[in-house]
């Protein structure tokens, strides 16, 4: 008896391919069941995937070929020649594969038993596809400009009215929050930024009043447009940021921004939210709330290399009341379910840079004399300081850990992903965890290697370049000589302290304590 398995696919989500996969299974089932000298022994069924992702790329697929090579059964039944790929070359090389590991490929409605006949298969199918391709793409351009929705994200604000091929976005009367529509939410956000509100107040202002997300308020994980997300039901800074800078809000669609198959977007008109001198002055509001403007010519010393020891995430530049700070990005990025930010400490830079700045120079100008006292020091608690700190930011990413398993799990209990997505996440967070404990239990005297001597000729130009050094300069010879600084952040009678660890890239580690912390007035 020959044991069979099926394999199908559908390319999205959406009711009528549902049907299509129904079909396909149906079809199957009469062609086979009935068949004495068959017996199925599995199914395969990729929901949602493109044929033009190959197969092995594919969930099921990847199962298939996996227990194909180990024997599992004799024949793989499809309904068309198409399930398996629609691209020149994956269906050869399944057909390979597949008869390697003595397994013979099978079509409902495909005559594919000869190695011409199959190759004469996949360039046809291959053909239709690019045809297909090429007429639909110039008739989502023709309906792009005429204002026609032609699938995609549907922006908050907007809903569709009608049906394809003349479906058009129109603004939204649907109630989202108390009496406001969805079009009346994002005019809002629009009205908040031009009084000048940040993005972090205003998704704050959001989460406190308790408006909904889209998402939140659908109750849903399906796909809005084209693309099928998970959401932790909160307005987070960027989301704020992508709607005011989205020019569909004063009346211009912009088709296929994300496309890399179209040289560039299609825009066509739509009804405007705001008018288009109220969304250019959001946009200059947004350029004025930047932190670190793109045109901005100062370079920030210390940039890239700080370490948060609480979170484990960078610290980064910021400008208040004219004067400089380095905070942690945990500081604006909200984390966990519980929507907390990191409460490490802020830095002024006008204390830290020119501690770090003094260390770098002095070895620059005269490193033997810094090498012979470092090299002293190697075995005191300077060393022992940094693999403390290194130590704090690994326990930190571990102590972390049960909560993102925790969120995984209650975004699967409430339906928002798939047993396959849980899954994978779970793995993910099981090797994040694994690394985690592998870095503490690395970090103990024992396995502290000495660093090697440094490269005397680049010390040499640097200390070349010393006299002239500008912000630029220093930067640079920072980023040299600077591996890493890691913020630890204490608690002292209710105020934050904060203590760099500075790793230089020559020996040594240097124990700063940066003072009274963080006195910043508020911005």
């Amino acid at each position: 008896m020959r044991r069979a398995v099926y394999y199908e696919r559908v390319s999205s989500e959406n009711q009528k391919e549902r049907e299509t996969i129904l079909m396909q299974a149906e079809d199957l089932a009469k062609r086979l069941e009935n068949d004495p000298d068959v017996l199925v022994v599995d199914r395969y069924i990729d929901d949602g995937f493109t044929g033009a992702i190959d197969l092995k790329d594919r969930p099921e697929g990847r199962r298939l070929l996996r227990d194909a090579a180990a024997g599992r059964f004799d024949e793989v039944w499809m309904w068309k020649l198409d399930r398996i790929g629609r691209d020149d070359i994956d269906p050869l090389v399944v057909r390979r594969d597949l008869t390697r590991f003595g397994v013979k490929l099978c079509s409902l409605h495909d005559n594919i038993e000869g190695n011409l006949e199959y190759a004469v298969r996949v360039a046809i199918a291959a053909e239709e596809r690019r045809t297909f391709f090429l007429r639909t793409a110039a008739g989502m351009a023709r309906a792009a400009r005429d204002g026609r929705y032609c699938g995609g994200i549907v922006p908050i604000g907007y809903k569709v009215e009608g049906k394809k091929p003349n479906a058009r976005l129109v603004l939204s009367d649907i109630i989202m929050w108390g009496s406001w529509t969805e079009a009346e939410v994002a005019r809002q956000i629009f009205g908040w930024t031009l009084t000048g509100w940040s993005a972090v107040k205003i998704a704050d202002h959001m989460n406190a009043l308790g408006i909904p997300t889209v998402y939140e308020k659908d109750g849903r994980l399906v796909r809005r447009g084209e693309r099928k997300q998970s959401t932790d039901c909160m307005w987070r800074p960027g989301r704020i940021l992508s709607i005011v800078k989205n020019p569909v809000y004063k009346g211009q669609y912009h088709y296929g921004r994300r496309s890399k198959k179209l040289p560039e977007p299609i825009v066509g008109e739509v009804p405007a939210l705001v008018s288009e001198e109220a969304w250019q002055a959001a946009q200059d509001a947004l350029a004025r709330n930047r932190i670190m403007p793109k045109n901005t010519d100062r370079r920030y010393m210390l940039r890239s290399i700080m370490k948060c020891a609480l979170c484990g995430l960078t610290y980064t530049a910021m400008w208040s009341h004219g004067e400089l700070w380095y905070r942690c990005n945990g500081q604006i990025i909200y984390r966990g379910t519980k929507r907390e930010r990191c409460p490490s400490v802020y830095l002024r830079a006008s204390r830290l840079e020119p501690l770090i700045w003094t260390d770098v120079e002095r070895f620059l100008r005269d490193p033997g004399d810094l090498l012979d006292e470092l090299r002293n020091e190697r075995h005191d608690t300077s060393a022992a300081a940094l693999r403390e700190a290194e130590r704090q930011v690994a326990e930190a990413g571990l102590a972390g850990i049960p909560e993102q398993r925790n969120r995984i799990l209650d975004l699967f209990k409430r339906g928002r992903i798939t047993p396959t997505e849980c899954d994978q996440q779970m793995d993910e967070i099981a090797l994040d965890a694994e690394a985690f404990r592998a870095a503490i239990a690395a970090l103990t005297p024992e396995t502290v290697e000495p660093d090697d001597e440094p490269d005397m000729d680049l010390l040499d130009a640097l200390r070349h370049r010393l006299a002239d050094a500008d912000e630029a300069m220093r930067q640079e010879v920072v980023s040299t000589l600077v591996r890493q600084i890691t913020i630890k952040t204490e608690f002292v009678d209710g105020r934050k302290r904060g203590t760099a660890v500075v790793e230089y890239r020559f020996p040594g580690v240097v124990d700063t304590d940066t003072g009274t912390g963080s006195a910043r007035r508020p911005a």
